[in-house]
């Protein structure tokens, strides 16, 4: 490969899932590469069902500010794939994300003929490409955000991990990590070893007594205490959660490193506004809805709000449906849309016919027909992600 475009195909070229769920593909792969997540700081792991991307951006720009040289890793990217790994703010540079990404490459070689038909999966891959340039790096800290779940995900594997974070549970990804809070809470937890303190965000009474089955050192955030790093209602617990995990990593962090940490931190399509009549968010499931719903009540107390939804079939953003409707100034239409790997999208015409739904042939003809006070486009962060990066041409 001669071009970070190259290098960035050949990521997405591997396998979306693996043949079996379990860490094995990772520990071959990584033991291959020398085992660099061996020597790499301690970490602050991050995960949950809506939140840990905010979470995280704020818990490392918190480190840096107290003078932590800190790598960063999240998902998905929203304007560019180098945002997902990151060190004190800046992304992997091109030629870093190419000559790191031919050296797994080239270790793939043998090891995917070996694992044959169940080689390491994308996420794998990068997880590792991630792993090995950090530990190059001379880093003090890392904040990793998990990819789903969290006790077989590809980040799960850190022995120097200090820190879990488990922003929220909610109903996603129910194929994977199974149809309860419970049983999400539980896959969750498996980011929780060597009694390490735990800390979490808005979690149900459910969720709660499964996490503190595996952790004896629960921590909540004090809400209110910082001004909110991003803007959004929601963003208060996010940066209650972000402050505790920080201070739990390392117990002198001043205040005025967290205060300088928040007011810097930037995360584009969370609450974001393109103008001042149109708005964009990420919230791809039915908690992160409703989260939003709360947020525009509160910053936005009068005038027509227009939500423009682009939703992947597997998320249950419906369920909050009903709630945001019985708003008389709220109105919702239903655009198509497709997602990576050519993931299908919430069935417009069967929901329409349910709920009191607009539906659009694209977000441009919604947005367009659109008289509200404010309009939202939001759902898939893939789907935010395509309209920021429209708009802005």
């Amino acid at each position: 490969m001669r071009t970070v475009a190259e290098a960035i195909a050949y990521i997405h070229s591997r396998p979306k899932g693996g043949q079996k769920e379990s860490l094995e593909r990772m520990h071959a792969l990584l033991n291959r590469l020398g085992n660099p997540e061996k020597i790499l700081p301690p970490a602050i792991h991050v995960t949950g069902t809506n939140g840990k991307g905010s979470v995280a951006t704020m818990s490392s720009n918190i480190l840096q500010s107290a003078g932590l040289h800190t790598g960063l890793f999240i998902s998905p990217f929203i304007t560019d794939f180098r945002e997902r790994i990151q060190v004190d703010n800046k992304m992997i540079a091109s030629e870093d994300l190419l000559s790191v990404t031919q050296d797994v490459a080239d270790i793939l070689i043998d090891l995917d003929r070996e694992l044959a038909p169940d080689i390491p999966t994308e996420f794998e891959v990068l997880t590792a490409i991630m792993f090995t340039f950090f530990a190059r790096q001379d880093l003090d800290a890392l904040v990793i955000e998990v990819g789903i779940g969290g006790l077989l995900d590809s980040t799960n594997v850190m022995p120097n991990a200090r820190v879990a974070v488990i922003t929220s549970v909610g109903l996603d990804h129910q194929a994977l990590l199974g149809p309860t809070i419970a049983d999400i809470a539980r896959q969750k937890a498996g980011i929780i070893h060597k009694n390490m303190p735990v800390v979490i965000g808005q979690i149900s009474s459910e969720a709660l007594s499964v996490i503190k089955e595996h952790a004896s050192n629960v921590i909540v955030g004090q809400l209110g205490e910082f001004k909110p790093g991003l803007p959004g209602e929601y963003q208060i617990v996010n940066t209650a959660t972000a402050v505790a995990a920080v201070r739990a990593f390392d117990e002198r962090i001043p205040d005025s490193a967290i205060i300088h940490g928040l007011a810097s931190t930037r995360f584009p399509a969370r609450f974001e506004l393109l103008n001042k009549n149109l708005m964009i968010d990420g919230a791809h499931n039915a908690q992160g809805l409703h989260a939003l719903y709360k947020a525009l009540i509160n910053s936005y107390p009068t005038g027509k709000i227009h939500l423009i939804i682009g939703s992947l079939m597997d998320k249950n953003v419906t369920d909050s449906f009903s709630e945001i409707l019985a708003q008389n100034r709220f109105a919702i239409t239903l655009v198509p849309f497709t997602g990576p790997n050519g993931r299908h999208s919430l069935n417009i015409e069967a929901t329409a016919k349910k709920y009191p739904v607009g539906t659009a042939v694209n977000w441009q003809t919604a947005l367009r027909q659109s008289d509200a006070d404010l309009t939202v486009l939001t759902g898939s962060l893939y789907f935010v992600s395509k309209v920021r990066e429209e708009y802005a041409k």
